[in-house]
Order: structure tokens, then sequence, then C-alpha cells
């Protein structure tokens, strides 16, 4: 998006983490969206047909696309051989230290200016804010949740469907099936077993119909559970990154402002970031600093609205279940007593 706007980029690379392997649901208005910052419309993300356990029957659910984010990555790192006007430079990092390494020098370039920028693009690990500014703190609301994950191979393969169901305890499992790949998530106050996820399984199993009910017995998942608690929203307090006369620290994404799945905002939002940072690329003298502020306004709203919901779900758990309070509270949190 840089480039086809004119902006020479400069592309630090590394391994993918663990959550790369997820899938994601979104909406087709953001599926679009993506799409058109990048100047040619995904493939491969048609809406997925989705049923969901209710009772004793599976019903249909609405439609959406499911987003696989390794899939993505291929796609987008394909177009950058024809990116647009301007030169994207790739540079594969192969640790977290030589990332960081190579985007501190940058930063600490004296010839870089204002009219610079480096975006911390690297989700929730926030790679270059936190190795830039280490006590930089986290505002967290309440509301959290365990997200339990496996990925599996199914020996009868299965089209793409989306399986869910919430269970009377609250929690939420979702299943997504392409062909012989498996992925399920859970999300709970606690980690999720291997016997309930199983159990789940067999009683999904005996609503499906005949070739959905071969698929789902002939699934097997790997000995790894990939397990991470993670409240509402967690948004990093970038009012706090000390001022520097060169180039501005911008952090989009997750980096910026994670927010739980139920809240619909991941990808629209990194889309919405994207729009505004695709206005300002096509200013004469873009104003890096104050869209940093415009993205952390932006970020604050969705926080509060995440607050507010984290202090409901807080305030309907038993006294044992209720998560801790947070390391660091957020301003609007702190005022009005939500954790």
């Amino acid at each position: 998006m840089l480039a086809r706007a004119g902006v020479p980029v400069t592309l630090l690379t590394g391994a993918p983490s663990p959550q790369h392997r997820h899938v994601h649901a979104i909406t087709a208005d953001t599926l679009r969206a993506i799409g058109q910052l990048v100047g040619t419309p995904l493939e491969g993300f048609a809406d997925q047909p989705a049923w969901q356990v209710a009772g004793c029957q599976l019903v249909r659910a609405v439609d959406r696309p499911v987003l696989d984010a390794r899939q993505l990555t291929a796609q987008l790192r394909k177009l950058l051989e024809h990116a647009g006007p301007a030169p994207v430079a790739l540079v594969a990092c192969g640790s977290v230290e030589a990332l960081t390494t190579k985007a501190l020098g940058w930063l600490a370039d004296p010839q870089r200016t204002s009219d610079d920028v480096c975006i911390d693009a690297s989700g929730g690990s926030r790679l270059i804010l936190k190795a830039r500014e280490p006590r930089l703190d986290l505002f967290e609301t309440g509301g959290h949740s365990v997200y339990s994950s496996w990925q599996g191979t199914a020996a009868a393969a299965h089209p793409q469907v989306t399986l869910c169901e919430t269970l009377a305890s609250g929690s939420t499992a979702l299943m997504v099936v392409d062909g012989h790949q498996v992925t399920m998530t859970w999300q709970s106050t606690r980690p999720v077993t291997e016997v309930e996820r199983d159990r789940w399984l067999s009683n999904l199993a005996a609503l499906a119909p005949a070739g959905l009910k071969t698929t789902v017995q002939s699934v097997t998942f790997g000995d790894h559970r990939l397990v991470h608690r993670a409240p509402m929203a967690r948004r990093a307090a970038i009012e706090q990154l000390s001022h520097h006369t060169g180039a501005v620290l911008l952090p989009i994404g997750d980096a910026l402002l994670q927010t739980a799945p139920q809240m619909g905002k991941g990808f629209a939002q990194l889309a919405g970031q994207c729009r505004q940072l695709r206005a300002h690329c096509q200013a004469a003298r873009p104003d890096w600093a104050s869209l940093a502020l415009a993205l952390a306004e932006g970020a604050d709203a969705v926080f509060l609205s995440a607050a507010l919901v984290g202090a409901a779900i807080d305030a309907r758990m038993p006294l044992e279940q209720t998560a801790p309070q947070s390391r660091t509270r957020g301003p609007e949190a702190a005022r009005s007593g939500l954790r």
C-alpha cells in the first residue's frame, strides 16, 4: 500500500509467531477493504458455510469469509513483486534481536527526520515498541478469557466449513475444516482439556450429516496446545513514548490495540488504520506525529468500549473466576473504577 502511494519501503520480516496458524472470521466488507488497500481483490476467501450446534441439532449460521493467516501472507508477499511506483526492499531477519537491532539502528540514524516513519506492525509482540521503550505501559481492561487452540488433520477431507457452539458455561468452541486441515479454538474462563475437546467432537459427529460425520470422526490433533490468556482489550501507552527529533515510531494493528474476537475489531481496525495511513501519504508533507496521535485517539475510543464490556463480564463472574487486576490500568478505566 505504501509503495503504491509512492513511498519507498524497507520491510523487515522474521519468523511467524504461533498465532500465525490461526484462522480469522471476518466480514465481507473488511475483506473488500483489504483488497482495495493492496490494489487487487484477495483470492480464496469466499463466504464459507457455517453451522452452529443448537441443542441436539446443527442449524445453519450466517456465512462469512474465513481468513487463513498463512494464505493471506503468501498472497501479500507475491504482490510485493509488483508493489507500485516506489521500491520495496525485503530484509529477512533470522531472529527477534536482528529485527529490532535493524529497526532501532534506523530510528537512531541522525539523517532520519520527522519526514520518516518506522511502522511497528509486529502484532501483540510489539517488537520495536518494546525494544525502544522497555518500560512502556500496557493498559488492560477486564473480561479476561483463555484461548485454547489446536491444529489437526482429517483423514477424510471435507469442503470448507465452520462449526461452532456457545456452551451453557459461556465458553465458545469454533472449528474450521478446510480439506484435510482442521483448526479448533475454544474461548473460556480456563484452559480446555483434550478430554473436553474430544467429547465435544464426539457430540458434534453424532449431529453431523454423513459426509461431515466421517470427517469429524477422522480428525486427529497434534500434541501441542496453544494457550494464551487475554483481556477484552489491551492498548500500548504510546503517549508515554519518549520524544525524539528523528523518525516517528508508529504502531498499528495489534501493536497499538488488541481486542478480543467478540469485539469484531481486529482486521477491520487494521484496515481503517491503513486507510488513514494511505491518506496521510498523499499529503505534500506528511505529519507522522499527528497521525500517531489520531490513531491513538481512535484506539482510546475502542478501548473504553471494551472496558465497559469487560467490566460487565467480570460483574457476572463468580469471585474466584474474576480476572486479577491488570498490572497497569488505562486512564479511562482508572477514573471509572473499571478493571
